[in-house]
């Protein structure tokens, strides 16, 4: 599994990702993480529990940095003296910006478009930044979540409704989830798009231009004949689906119908009082349209 994978799996597993953890919470993949300066060495446990009959008891460590190993006095014989790795009692820092920062790189976040507001709501919601929609100029806001069932609806919900994003986007999970997100945004878990292939972690972008599109689609398998999920349109004789403007979106959607029934016919004074567009009739708002205009 990737390494991105693994770190995930790790910080959702704390419950404050600011507090150091013990090496057992880091985990068999420390080495790693350390390389990648996602998790850094931050001074050592003094006290320890250690076995005592059929239970534990807590005793003090004496630490020997030089030779790389701590000391205890045995509970049980207290003439002898016990000796132990003292990678077993390092506490660690979780270096999360830095794991953030590394995932923008591999998801292929544009310099320019680097979220400078990164944390939103802290220990559970940030910002990465904006993604292009491959062959537009078009943006979309890609998000990452940790422990999302913890985090509160009145923290989270106006970050994801502000009208600061250009657009509906992607909410990272370190696990596949069903829940529902507010405008537009979907729910995605890092495992569907980050593996590892000759030992190298790999993206798949076009898994996840897919979804930033507004439909999730399987690879070689071809878009719905029709749908309209966010902005993005496919009409049967469409030969691929289509971003639509914010605007013209509006009249789409009001337009749109319910699944598995005949459009509503609707004049244009009704669907613009609904829509609130600045279009003066239909022909004003796609005549001549082509494409994602």
């Amino acid at each position: 599994m990737s390494a991105y994978l693994e770190y995930f799996h790790t910080i959702e597993r704390v419950r404050n990702v600011e507090p150091r953890v013990i090496a057992t919470t880091v985990g068999h993949h420390r080495a790693e993480f350390v390389r990648r300066r996602w998790v850094v060495e931050d001074g050592y446990l003094t006290r320890v529990m250690v076995p005592f009959l059929d239970s534990e008891e807590e005793v003090e460590a004496d630490i020997d940095e030089e030779a790389r190993v701590f000391r205890y006095r045995s509970p049980q014989q207290r003439s002898r003296i016990v000796t132990r790795p003292l990678s077993d009692i390092v506490l660690y820092t979780l270096r999360i910006d830095t794991w953030l920062t590394d995932l923008c790189s591999l998801i292929g976040i544009e310099p320019r478009q680097l979220s400078q507001q990164r944390t939103r709501v802290p220990d559970h919601l940030w910002h990465l930044g904006n993604a292009r929609i491959a062959g537009t100029h078009d943006f979309a806001p890609v998000f990452v979540g940790r422990l999302w069932e913890r985090a509160l609806d009145s923290e989270t919900t106006p970050v994801l409704c502000d009208p600061v994003w250009p657009r509906g986007g992607v909410l990272l999970r370190h696990r596949p989830s069903s829940d529902s997100l507010p405008r537009d945004h979907v729910m995605r878990s890092l495992n569907d798009f980050v593996r590892v292939e000759d030992g190298q972690d790999v993206f798949d972008a076009s898994a996840f231009d897919r979804v930033l599109r507004g439909f999730l689609t399987i690879n070689g398998v071809p878009e719905p004949e029709q749908f309209l999920q966010g902005n993005r349109l496919k009409l049967p004789h469409f030969v691929t689906s289509r971003e639509l403007a914010p605007e013209r979106a509006k009249i789409i959607k009001v337009m749109w119908g319910e699944e598995g029934k005949a459009p509503p016919e609707m004049p244009w004074a009704e669907v613009n009082g609904l829509a609130n567009t600045g279009y003066q009739s239909f022909d004003d708002a796609f005549g001549g349209a082509h494409t994602s205009a």
